[in-house]
């Protein structure tokens, strides 16, 4: 297995696995290098680690192509994420509450704001992947995701 392989099913374990899902390191290396699903494993499990490294390919290569982080691109990763689990790609428009944490999610209105603040950062930021990352894994909470 070549090293960013190695990595990619790493990052997409590791950050699925933070959302709850419970495929562990090497079923996520078998669902996405061979293509076979787990047995005994729900089916959005299954999505989600596919999603994300669909997601993931889709930074880099933004990343490659030299486009600015913008609204639409946000919008286009939270629609890779949620694939075949939710309507992705668009802001929610109710409140949610996360059962049993103490983070509490922005509001609606709070999310264009959090979105803007996201595009500030991705200005001044000259280390995109780092920002990419960044907005994955620190900012999504925004509502998107």
């Amino acid at each position: 297995m070549k090293e960013n392989d190695a990595f990619e099913v790493e990052f997409t374990h590791n950050s699925t696995a933070i959302e709850g899902n419970t495929l562990t390191l090497m079923e996520t290396k078998v669902v996405l290098e061979d293509g076979i699903s787990i047995g005994g494993k729900a089916l959005r499990e299954i999505y989600e680690v596919v999603n994300h490294k669909n997601a993931f390919r889709y930074v880099k290569q933004c990343i490659k192509e030299g486009l600015p982080l913008g609204e639409k691109i946000i919008k286009y990763i939270h629609a890779f994420v949620m694939e075949t689990i939710i309507a992705g790609g668009i802001y929610r428009n109710e409140e949610v509450v996360i059962s049993g944490a103490s983070h509490i999610p922005p509001t609606r209105n709070e999310m264009y704001v959090q979105r803007q603040d996201i595009q500030t950062d991705y200005e001044l930021s000259t280390d995109e992947l780092g920002l990419f990352t960044n907005f994955y894994c620190e900012r999504k909470p925004i509502g998107l995701l």
